[in-house]
C-alpha cells in the first residue's frame, strides 16, 4: 500500500479523532502489561516481551490505524490477563505513508527502546522501506496488512513475517469474482507500486484464466490528485466491470466515475480502498460495489470487544475492522513463540513462529495455547483471522478472502469470504 489523495475535511476530522486516541491507547497496553501479575516459566520468572508497533496514525492509510492498534491492544491485555508465564508491553509509533520518513524515525526509535518485534507496517512500500533496517537488527517485523508478493522471496533472513495472505490470493479471488457476476470486457485502474502491482497482475491473470478479458490496463502514480485521463482511458472500451486498485485516491476518482454516469454496480475494490468512503463522504452514493478484504469478517463479539476497548480509552468508535483480526493474531503468535523458545528475543521468536502457527494440538485463544506450551505440549493456534498456518516464506498459506458490498448512503454489508489454499 503507498500514498493517497487527502482526505475531505469530514473525513479528516474523523481520522484525527480516532487517532487522538491512539498515544492513550499505547500507555494502556503498557499499563495492562505492568499490572498483570503473570505465570511463572520453568526459572521462575516471567518473561517480558517488548513489542512495538508502527501502524498508520496518519497519512494515506490512516483509516487502518484504529481497528488495527485496537487489535494488538486487545491481543495484549488478553495474554497478559492469561498469566501464562509471558508479560507483553506494548510501545505504538506511527507509520505515516511514502511521502513522509515517519516510519523510519519510529523504526529507529522502537529499535533503540529494545524491542523484540515490530508489528507493521500495514501500507507494503512502507514495510519495503524500513524492512532492512529492522531485520538486519534481529528484530521480528510482523504486519497485519502488507500483501504484496514481493515480500515471499525477500532476503530477510527469515525475520519478515506477515499475517494477511499475498495478494496472489486477493487478486485470484478478485478475478474469479468478476467473472462469478457475469463480466467478460473489464478495466483495472492500478495505482503503479509494489500493492497496485501485485493486484493487478493476479487479477488480470484470473480473469484471462477464466475466459474474460482485460480491455484497458491503466496504471496511476500514487501521488497523483487528479484522475481524468485515467477514468476516460477505463471507460474507453465499455466495460462490463472496473476494477480500481488504490487507497484513498478513490475519493477523487468516485466523483470522475460519477461524471461519465458510470454504474457503481460494475464497480469493484480492494482492502485498500474498502471503508475510505463512509457514510461522511460528501460525494457520489456508491451502492452497488464491491470489495475485497484479505481475512475474514470480524466476529460481532469480537467487534463489541474493540468498541468497548476504544470507548474505555476515551476513543471514537471504530467504523472499520479490516485488519483487527490479523494484528491480534499477530501478537498472539509472537507471545505464543517466545513462550515456546522461553525467551522473549527475535532470533528465539523467529525460530519458533512456524511451529506455533502449523503443530501440535489445535488452540484458539492465547490461554489454551500457552497451557499446552507449558504442559511441553505443541499448540497450533487457529486465530480469529483463519488458520493462518505459516509457509517457510513467513506467510499465511490458507487464508479467507472477505467480500463487501455497499450500499444506499455508502454503508456497506458482509456479503461472504472465500477460501484460498495457497498450498495447492
Amino acid at each position: 500500500m503507498s500514498v493517497l489523495a487527502k482526505a475531505t475535511a469530514s473525513r479528516s476530522r474523523s481520522l484525527k479523532s480516532a487517532v487522538s486516541g491512539i498515544a492513550i491507547l499505547g500507555i494502556s497496553a503498557l499499563i495492562l502489561s505492568g499490572c498483570a501479575s503473570g505465570g511463572s516459566t520453568s526459572s521462575g520468572k516471567d518473561l517480558t516481551l517488548k513489542i512495538g508497533t508502527i501502524l498508520p496514525q496518519t497519512g494515506s492509510l490512516a483509516v487502518l490505524g484504529p481497528p488495527e492498534f485496537a487489535g494488538v491492544a486487545a491481543a495484549a491485555a488478553d495474554i497478559n490477563a492469561a498469566k501464562a508465564g509471558i508479560k507483553v508491553t506494548v510501545e505504538n509509533k506511527d507509520s505515516g505513508d511514502t511521502k513522509t520518513n515517519i516510519a523510519t524515525q519510529s523504526a529507529t526509535a522502537l529499535l533503540a527502546d529494545g524491542v523484540s518485534a515490530i508489528i507493521g507496517a500495514a501500507s507494503s512500500s512502507v514495510s519495503l522501506s524500513i524492512i532492512d533496517q529492522i531485520t538486519k537488527a534481529k528484530v521480528i517485523e510482523i504486519s497485519p496488512a502488507n500483501t504484496s508478493p514481493t515480500f515471499s522471496s525477500y532476503a530477510d533472513d527469515g525475520y519478515y513475517w506477515r499475517t494477511a495472505p499475498s495478494d496472489v490470493l486477493q487478486g485470484r479471488v478478485l478475478g474469479q469474482k468478476v467473472l462469478k457476476d457475469g463480466a467478460t470486457n473489464v478495466s483495472i485502474i492500478y495505482q503503479n507500486d509494489s500493492y497496485g502491482q501485485g493486484l493487478d497482475d493476479n487479477a488480470k491473470k484470473a480473469i484471462e484464466a477464466g475466459g474474460g478479458k482485460v480491455g484497458e490496463n491503466v496504471p496511476y502514480d500514487p501521488a497523483a490528485t487528479s484522475f481524468s485521463s485515467e477514468v476516460t482511458q477505463a471507460l474507453s472500451t465499455n466495460p462490463d466491470a472496473l476494477i480500481v486498485i488504490s487507497f484513498d485516491q478513490l475519493k477523487a476518482i468516485a466523483p470522475e466515475l460519477q461524471k461519465n454516469n458510470f454504474d457503481f454496480k460494475k464497480f469493484y475494490g480492494t482492502d485498500g480502498n474498502y471503508g475510505v468512503i463512509d457514510k461522511t463522504y460528501t460525494g457520489p452514493d456508491i451502492a452497488g460495489a464491491q470489495f475485497t478484504v484479505p481475512g475474514v469478517d470480524a466476529s460481532k463479539d469480537f467487534q463489541a470487544k474493540l468498541q468497548a476497548l476504544v470507548k474505555k480509552e476515551g476513543n471514537a468508535a471504530l467504523t472499520v475492522f479490516t485488519y483487527a483480526p490479523e494484528s491480534y493474531d499477530a501478537t498472539v503468535l509472537l507471545a505464543l513463540a517466545a513462550l515456546k523458545g522461553k525467551k522473549a528475543d527475535g532470533p528465539t521468536i523467529k525460530a519458533n513462529l512456524e511451529t506455533v502457527s502449523k503443530d501440535g494440538t489445535k488452540c484458539t485463544t492465547f490461554a489454551a495455547c500457552a497451557k499446552l506450551i507449558n504442559d511441553g505440549k505443541a499448540a497450533n493456534y487457529d486465530g480469529l483471522s483463519g488458520p493462518i498456518t505459516f509457509d517457510k516464506n513467513g506467510d499465511p498459506s490458507q487464508a479467507y478472502i472477505s467480500i463487501y458490498k455497499y450500499t444506499t448512503g455508502n454503508d456497506n454489508v458482509y456479503e461472504s469470504a472465500e477460501f484460498g489454499d495457497l498450498t495447492k
